[in-house]
């Protein structure tokens, strides 16, 4: 017996080591999740990184970033100061914020546990006008595929007069990019229940009824875009009007729910506004969705004119 105690100790010995290395290998036993990182600056017009690596089972978004990056912290780790040698600026009012999955999170970097095929994304831009930007649309298909903190809500696509069919091809569209869980409703059908637990993409002209109403709280919603005097408004990052359009002219915009009973930022569910001057307006709006939304990767918001695609904010 005294004897075997040592060849049992040296298997169980092995027997760790071999866990141990499998555990470590790219792919082995399940432990490691794949994540994406964006790193970009502007309202994710200028790309400084866009990676996607594996992370071990329950790590923080911060321990994610701090893998691909330079990253200082301050506050005792709480706040991201600098990626890369790019630095919060005071009193210039520009800092580095971050999204999970087009969210704008409630917790600290530090303190989200990322899910597998979560994207976060950090982008340095000037708060001085918005300080709170609920959600952005340039993580496409986030929210809608993977949601936030591994809770997906399911996706409602609300329908105006007139666009049903826009909303079947919207429909396919997400299906195709692995995103389930999807309805049509005609704004008519839309429950209360829906407009505060569930995902919406709203498809309708700015004088929707639902549009309208979202358009009437745009400053407390994060919005740089609002319908004013018959035209479509666009600020820029320091809240001065840097454009105006008219007919024809499309926008696809995001917010958490302002319906949500726990308030903008609880972190549950969006509203994306796939609208316009009139119905030409949404449907160029839809059609980038479906068929060009590798043109606004990264974007906050976008205004179709023209044909063209538009960031927003400049």
């Amino acid at each position: 017996m005294k004897r075997g105690r040592p060849l049992v100790l040296i298997i169980l010995l092995l027997l760790s080591a071999v866990v141990a290395l499998s555990a470590c290998s790219p792919g082995g036993t399940g432990t490691d999740i794949t994540v994406r990182v964006v790193v970009t600056q502007n309202f994710g017009r200028d790309l400084m990184l866009d990676e996607t690596i594996e992370v071990p089972t329950g790590a923080s978004a911060l321990e994610a970033l701090q893998q691909v990056a330079d990253v200082e912290t301050a506050y005792g780790g709480g706040f991201v100061n600098t990626i890369n040698g790019v630095r919060s600026q005071y009193p210039a009012q520009e800092d580095w914020l971050f999204y999970i999955n087009g969210i704008s999170t409630n917790k600290g970097a530090a303190g989200y546990i990322l899910e597998d095929g979560d994207i976060q994304h950090w982008d340095f831009h000037d708060w001085s006008f918005r300080m709170f930007i609920p959600a952005i649309i340039g993580d496409f298909p986030q929210p809608f595929l993977h949601g936030y903190g591994g809770q997906v809500r399911p996706t409602v696509i609300v329908y105006a007069d007139g666009l049903r069919e826009e909303a079947e091809a919207l429909e396919r569209g997400l299906a195709e990019l692995g995103v389930e869980n999807v309805s049509l409703k005609h704004t008519g059908e839309l429950t209360d229940d829906d407009k505060q637990h569930s995902n919406l993409i709203l498809l309708g002209t700015k004088d929707s009824d639902l549009v309208s109403e979202m358009n009437q709280a745009w400053d407390k919603l994060g919005f740089f875009v609002h319908f004013e005097d018959g035209v479509m408004v666009v600020h820029n990052s320091r809240g001065e009007v840097e454009a105006e359009y008219g007919a024809g002219c499309g926008l696809i915009q995001a917010t958490q729910s302002l319906w949500n009973p726990k308030g903008v930022g609880a972190c549950e569910n969006v509203v994306w506004m796939a609208s316009g001057m009139d119905a030409d307006g949404v449907k160029s709006a839809v059609d980038a969705l479906i068929n060009r939304h590798d043109q606004f990767q990264y974007a906050y918001a976008i205004v179709i004119a023209n044909g063209e695609i538009i960031r927003v904010p400049q």
